[in-house]
């Protein structure tokens, strides 16, 4: 195996590491699922790996860099996206208790976008994706290995949630969420919001 494959391995670990520790969208996409179903589910699951291929767009067009060179430009989108987490979150801790709908499809293109947001809500990830790409990718790289990192992360990204809006839009999952929709609202609402608070915290 060459040197490029062992770092698109490697790569291939730490993005699913990283895709299964919790935030923001992984909540989003198990409320989803079990709130409104299976295919909304899987359009929120849509939406994280849009906003995934916007953050490696960014990354790739050296945003990270510009974010270094202009630190008010990253305060900037801490506190845009700590506040929109900190909105969402009053949202999902006042939401009304209803029975979950699976058969709610009108509310597929919604979580598609509200997906998409609260991915690109967290600024951390252009550096996170600027990182990646700078450990397993150099400048020699051939062009291909660009490709093959990004098609790697983002695939990653859609199979892993995914596979969350599939397991959580299961009946027993629905069926959970009914007998205990107000407190788990709540709780998705107060980690949403300390995600949000995260971002608003640190300013160095």
């Amino acid at each position: 195996m060459t040197s490029p494959l062992l770092s698109l391995a490697s790569l291939a670990v730490v993005s699913l590491v990283t895709a299964a520790v919790p935030g923001p969208s992984i909540f989003l996409v198990m409320r989803t699922a079990m709130r409104r179903g299976r295919g909304p589910g899987m359009m929120a699951a849509l939406g994280t790996l849009g906003g995934c291929v916007g953050w490696c767009a960014a990354a790739a067009l050296g945003l990270a860099a510009l974010l270094a060179a202009a630190p008010w430009l990253y305060k900037v989108l801490r506190v845009a996206g700590g506040l929109y987490l900190l909105w969402f979150a009053v949202q999902l801790w006042r939401a009304p208790k209803e029975a979950p709908d699976p058969t709610t499809q009108p509310q597929a293109g919604g979580a598609f976008w509200r997906a998409f947001v609260v991915c690109l809500t967290n600024p951390k990830s252009v550096l996170f994706f600027a990182s990646i790409f700078a450990a397993y990718m150099g400048p020699d790289s051939p062009l291909w290995v660009h490709g093959a990192a990004v098609a790697i992360v983002c695939a990653i990204c859609l199979a892993f949630n995914a596979a969350v809006a599939w397991f959580f839009s299961t009946a027993r999952a629905a069926e959970a969420y009914g007998r205990a929709q107000k407190p788990l609202d709540r709780v998705a609402g107060g980690l949403m919001g300390a995600f949000g608070l995260s971002l608003l915290w640190v300013f160095d």
